[in-house]
């Protein structure tokens, strides 16, 4: 997902004066204590972010705030990971609606579930095995719910199309239902989900979001995007703004008897999306007021790190759980050309973003999508060192015919920070024979590029990526399988709109793959082809999270399992 998997460790920052180390480190540094003063009810906790909210549908959300806060907040699953008590704690899988974390059988092809008595949405109503059902559904109106994961299309026992879409267009369209109830079943609180293939850790997959209820009689399609229907401790008090953002309150439906992850100390929480990341790190690192009761999900920009130090106590820095990438776009005119791929990937300066973002000890270069963190990492050489050759990679783009400079157009989430990342790869894009069009933006920027519209607009996009859960499997299928993302709604996670067969049917023999190690082991190498074969994308840098929380917030602490970013499961703010 634009999301998580299990954090590998920390590094120092300028100006913190602590010791650097690589991603793949097993320590944390932090200046959060478990020794921290006892949690108290009550109180108002104040969200601060630049970054603005795409999504709150369940069934759309794919980015790593959105997946925890929404679960942690008002969505709840069939399974979630335990809160910590410390930076480097590994939570556990744990039932959440469900009774344990999952019955399996049939080989491993299908897994059942049981839901707790008294639960219920905040209208008081049940929620029941039927509306996760329903929930789940809505992933396969693929016309209508974007932007979400795809795993309930790839993994469920629905057949598919001559054109290798489901044969299930989703609870709207309806069509195919019966295949759809065939797969997914319902007797009284248990629901039976049968998979078309072996998943070990389906359980793992059910904590997302995208495999959340949703109540039929909510559901307003894709106007259901902001409309937050809770199932757990929180629900919104009047409207969600987009780009400014939200309050919420208590939901008294919500019955902690049912619920041993989600403490729920605030009374209130205020998320205010309308900041830059720059001002809400000033404010934060100051400390005053009400920002004492504040934490943020951003992670701190190169214009704060110099002061971080000064938040004594206040701090968490660990690695990201995050590649940061760029995919060609194949639909493009120029990027079709596999030269013009190539040549962007040589021309590349990876130093010129580890320096607009803080320098060495908060970012690495990379040529993996996989993170270091993950069994699976192949480490594969960078095509031309740190800096990339400009020189052949214009030699390269001559040899191939293209007149210079070759215009290109280029998408990246816009922030002070990314406008400096982007400027120094343009100048090793141009020195390389390309005329680099930059369109930096914020608003909506995923839904934005794998929108249809995009597809004739951009010829590359910057992206960010970790996996669902410690495996490629959530890295490379969720990403690169062209038969669970291309659809007529855009080109989910594939933003690059790279469809191959061969490559398709490599993915179809490494999940077949029996022994976990030889897997993992296949999947870096199906990585290293991206990069190096079809130059399908070009990893850019792995980072580091810097992250600041005001002096009166108890319990937070970064849950390496679930996104890597604060847990506001047992987060509280103190009464003074």
């Amino acid at each position: 997902m634009k999301r998580r998997t299990f954090v590998a460790g920390v590094a120092g920052t300028a100006g913190l004066a602590l010791s650097a180390a690589a991603c793949s480190s097993s320590t944390t540094t932090s200046s959060s204590s478990s020794s921290a003063p006892a949690a108290v009810k009550g109180g108002t906790l104040n969200i601060l972010m630049s970054t603005q909210t795409e999504h709150w549908d369940p069934q759309r959300v794919y980015v790593g705030v959105n997946i925890e806060a929404g679960n942690r907040l008002f969505t709840r699953t069939l399974t979630t990971w335990t809160a910590t008590t410390s930076d480097t704690e590994v939570p556990k899988l744990v039932g959440d609606m469900a009774t344990d974390t999952g019955t399996v059988s049939n080989g491993g092809k299908t897994w059942a579930f049981t839901l707790k008595d008294g639960l219920k949405w905040q209208d008081g109503t049940p929620v029941t095995a039927d509306d996760v059902k329903y929930g789940i559904s809505r992933t396969f109106a693929v016309d209508v719910i974007t932007g979400g994961p795809n795993y309930a299309i790839a993994f469920l026992d629905v057949p598919s199309d001559a054109d290798g879409s489901s044969s299930y267009k989703g609870p709207y369209a309806k069509t195919g239902q019966a295949l759809y109830d065939k797969a997914v079943t319902v007797s009284g609180n248990t629901i039976t989900f049968n998979l078309k293939q072996v998943v070990n850790d389906f359980n793992n997959t059910v904590t997302m979001t995208a495999f959340a209820p949703f109540k039929a009689a909510k559901d307003l399609g894709d106007k259901s995007n902001y409309a937050i229907f809770s199932s757990g401790p929180y629900k919104l008090q009047g409207d969600w703004t987009a780009e400014k953002g939200g309050t919420f309150v208590r939901n008294d439906s919500w019955d902690p008897a049912t619920d041993t992850i989600r403490k729920a100390y605030p009374d209130k929480i205020v998320w205010d999306e309308s900041l830059t990341p720059e001002t809400l790190y000033a404010r934060l690192i100051a400390d005053q007021g009400n920002d004492k009761n504040a934490i943020t999900y951003d992670q701190a920009p190169t214009a704060a790190l110099g002061n971080v130090s000064s938040a004594t106590g206040r701090t968490s820095i660990v690695a990201s759980p995050y590649t940061r990438y760029l995919v060609p776009n194949f639909k493009s005119k120029v990027m079709s050309n596999d030269k013009a791929r190539q040549a962007l990937a040589l021309a590349t300066d990876r130093s010129a973003y580890v320096t607009a973002v803080g320098g060495p000890t908060v970012a690495q270069p990379t040529n993996s999508v996989i993170n270091p963190a993950l069994p699976a990492f192949p480490n594969t050489p960078l095509p031309a060192g740190d800096k990339g050759d400009p020189v052949k990679a214009k030699q390269m783009l001559q040899d191939a015919g293209f007149t210079l400079p070759v215009k290109i157009t280029v998408a990246y989430r816009k922030s002070d920070t990314y406008d400096k990342v982007f400027a120094g790869l343009k100048a090793g894009w141009d020195a390389g024979g390309f005329d680099t069009q930059l369109d930096g933006f914020s608003a909506n920027y995923y839904a934005t590029i794998q929108s249809v519209a995009s597809a004739s607009k951009y010829d590359a996009m910057w992206a960010g990526w970790g996996a669902d859960y410690p495996s490629a499997s959530t890295d490379i299928p969720p990403l690169f399988d062209s038969r669970i993302n291309i659809t007529s709604g855009g080109a989910g996670q594939d933003y690059g709109w790279f469809d191959n067969a061969d490559f398709n049917k490599e993915i179809d023999a490494t999940v077949l793959i029996a022994d976990q190690a030889a897997r993992e082991k296949a999947w870096g190498t199906l990585d290293t082809e991206l990069a190096t074969k079809y130059y399908a994308v070009i990893p850019l840098i792995v980072d580091k999270f810097v992250f600041v929380h005001g002096s009166k917030v108890v319990g937070a602490f970064v849950n390496g399992a679930y996104t890597g970013y604060y847990d506001p499961a047992t987060i509280s703010v103190k009464a003074s």
